[in-house]
């Protein structure tokens, strides 16, 4: 295409965009209605991004060569190359079809303006050494990069579709769980009371190799049923079906009588449980059940962890917007490495109990997710050889 033959033309704008004066439109191809408006008005939808774009790099370089944008001309949308400079704090634009007709163009305004047409011609040198885009527009580039957002758009759709599969059979799977679950309750609590009865009532009788063969089917069924329950629990959380029944009652009064429960199975393994609670503290809102499920498992587990002859300790205490319970022992302490297993479900770490009590790998799963449906918080602090501290703590104002 012959230079002179080139549609062109060329305005000024403000430093916002807005055009201010039409300089040269010799096919009329600009609406005098277009002063006073923004540019952006006659750039086609598509193209909106390119030229705020070349309004940027104005801005920060002084100049913009070479943009190819499609404007919206009576004839049909067209691409035009976009060379553009500041001259007195406006922005002068030179717009062809052709990319030689532009450049013209734009050396015809730098020469109208020629206070400054020394430097906007070293910073259009400059600024055109830097340009990588060819001629006409990099049509290839275009297409592949069209080609390349099709196949995102396709993988995400395909990634919500999986997606939507994998909450259908979440959903299933915790529906099995919690039918089994439900199922297997009832002839694991009848194993259960057989066998305590039999231990109460005909330990006299058996032999010892009988006895301990009933105590062996009376822990693994409690075993058994807790880890059931657990399941339960879990199948419960991850369906969203945490339903908290919450009441204004006394968080002391509750972890009190906890404590005195855990003793009996402390005194067994020759452990102590304290219990501390130095001031006297306002009634909050909680789940009671859920509460004492939370306050029994990091106390069992303080005590599951804990040799002969050592000390638990639970406390309570108010902070400016909680209350904080703690769980110390004695134990082993927790690895800094293993520490972030322990809110996992199914995760266990290196340290073991100290009589052999089983663990499920469940239990502090469910204990975070009660105290975060509570709007709480839950963490532990520990230290290899010197035991840990688990809190929780549960807001005042809930």
């Amino acid at each position: 295409m012959e230079e002179t033959s080139a549609k062109r033309f060329s305005i000024f704008c403000d430093l916002e965009g807005r055009v201010t004066e039409i300089i040269q439109d010799e096919h009329h191809f600009l609406s005098s209605s277009l002063i006073g408006n923004m540019l952006f008005s006659i750039v086609v939808l598509g193209d909106l991004d390119k030229i705020l774009n070349f309004f940027l790099e104005l801005k920060s370089k002084q100049t913009a060569i070479g943009w190819e944008i499609n404007i919206s001309i009576p004839v049909g949308a067209t691409t035009f190359s976009f060379f553009g400079g500041i001259f007195d704090g406006r922005i002068g634009i030179a717009a062809a079809t052709t990319k030689n007709g532009a450049q013209l163009l734009f050396n015809e305004l730098t020469r109208i303006n020629n206070e400054q047409t020394n430097i906007i011609r070293a910073l259009s040198k400059e600024n055109e050494k830097l340009q990588v885009q060819p001629e006409e527009p990099p049509i290839a580039y275009y297409e592949e990069l069209s080609r390349l957002n099709n196949d995102l758009v396709n993988m995400q759709r395909e990634l919500a579709k999986k997606n939507r599969e994998l909450d259908e059979l979440n959903k299933l799977k915790n529906q099995f769980l919690g039918i089994a679950a439900h199922d297997l309750r009832s002839p694991l609590g009848v194993i259960m009371g057989y066998s305590d009865f039999l231990l109460e009532e005909v330990e006299e009788i058996l032999s010892e190799d009988q006895n301990n063969m009933l105590k062996s089917i009376l822990a693994s069924s409690e075993f058994m049923l807790r880890l059931l329950n657990e399941l339960l629990d879990i199948s419960a959380i991850e369906s969203g079906n945490l339903n908290l029944t919450l009441v204004q009652d006394d968080l002391g009064k509750v972890v009190r009588r906890n404590v005195e429960l855990n003793n009996v199975i402390a005194n067994k393994k020759n452990i102590s449980i304290y219990f501390n609670q130095p001031e006297a503290l306002p009634e909050i809102l909680f789940d009671m059940g859920k509460i004492e499920q939370v306050l029994n498992n990091l106390i069992s587990n303080a005590v599951k962890f804990s040799k002969p002859g050592s000390i638990v300790n639970v406390s309570i205490f108010k902070s400016e917007s909680d209350l904080t319970v703690a769980v110390a022992d004695q134990g082993p302490g927790i690895p800094e490495a293993e520490r972030e297993k322990l809110f996992k479900p199914f995760q266990k770490t290196s340290v073991k109990s100290t009589a052999g009590e089983k663990s499920t790998g469940l239990g502090l799963s469910i204990v975070c997710n009660l105290i975060l449906g509570h709007q709480g918080k839950i963490w532990v602090e520990s230290k290899v050889g010197e035991g840990s501290t688990f809190y929780f703590s549960l807001p005042v104002k809930n």
